[in-house]
């Protein structure tokens, strides 16, 4: 079946790459990164690793085509996600590090760097925040917007979840702040919030730093970012994530 405009549905999100939706599958624009990415899509599936998309392969518009994957995508900043939903995404999260952990290391172009893996590191999703997680309930459905992905540690991906929950924002309550931080640790396993609080500044420092070198080279979904007041925003909620360490270790 030939698919025209008319059949396609913009799905929320999308700053970077704007999907739409046809039919059961999902395109998105590709860039110089997309074999790396279909690469690694291509390898939790046939390790069986649930709840990521399927390669379907290229449109007539250049375009990825991947599998739709249903579920509800909480609004980030208007909802908050139960204990039970981040102890799923903590869960699901911690499988997919263990059977990237035998993906190939050799040099590939990702989206921000191109080389092989070093020792220690796997392939991130680096973007693994609740914004790209769609939920049954309280039972993680799937993980979708893999373009960014590229060379990190483990505790990148859980930092960059624990930057994305609602209860890190500026004006968030200390002890929430906490609560959630043990959640996400404990959901992980072998984890110290400590730890992971900690990191959130070091993943974000280095997320703004790769947004911002990204726009200077004309990446045009990190220019879309731009739009919408980024890095700049995040950079400043890492000054006040800063001032309010002593605070929240303390309530850890």
């Amino acid at each position: 079946m030939i698919h025209g405009p008319d059949d396609e549905i913009p799905l929320p999100g999308g700053n970077v790459g704007g999907a739409v939706r046809v039919g059961d599958t999902v395109r998105r624009p590709t860039g110089p990164w997309t074999p790396a990415v279909h690469d690694l899509l291509d390898y939790l599936a046939a390790a069986g690793l649930p709840r990521i998309p399927r390669v379907l392969g290229i449109d007539d518009r250049d375009r990825e085509i991947l599998t739709f994957l249903p579920g509800r995508v909480l609004d980030i900043g208007r909802e908050t996600l139960s204990d039970a939903q981040v102890r799923s995404a903590m869960h699901w999260l911690r499988e997919y590090h263990a059977v990237v952990a035998g993906f190939p290391r050799d040099r590939r172009r990702w989206r921000f760097v191109a080389r092989a893996l070093e020792p220690g590191e796997i392939v991130c999703h680096h973007d693994s925040a609740m914004y790209n997680m769609a939920f049954d309930g309280d039972e993680l459905a799937g993980v979708f917007d893999w373009d960014v992905a590229g060379p990190g540690i483990p505790l990148d991906d859980v930092a960059m979840f624990s930057w994305n929950s609602a209860v890190l924002f500026p004006d968030a309550d200390a002890e929430e702040v906490a609560h959630v931080l043990r959640t996400i640790a404990d959901g992980y396993g072998d984890l110290d919030p400590h730890v992971v609080l900690d990191h959130v500044i070091v993943r974000m420092t280095s997320a703004a730093d790769r947004i911002a070198a990204a726009q200077a080279e004309g990446d045009p979904g990190m220019l879309r970012l731009g739009e919408i007041g980024e890095p700049a925003s995040t950079r400043a909620r890492l000054r006040v994530l800063s001032l309010r360490l002593p605070e929240l270790h303390a309530a850890l």
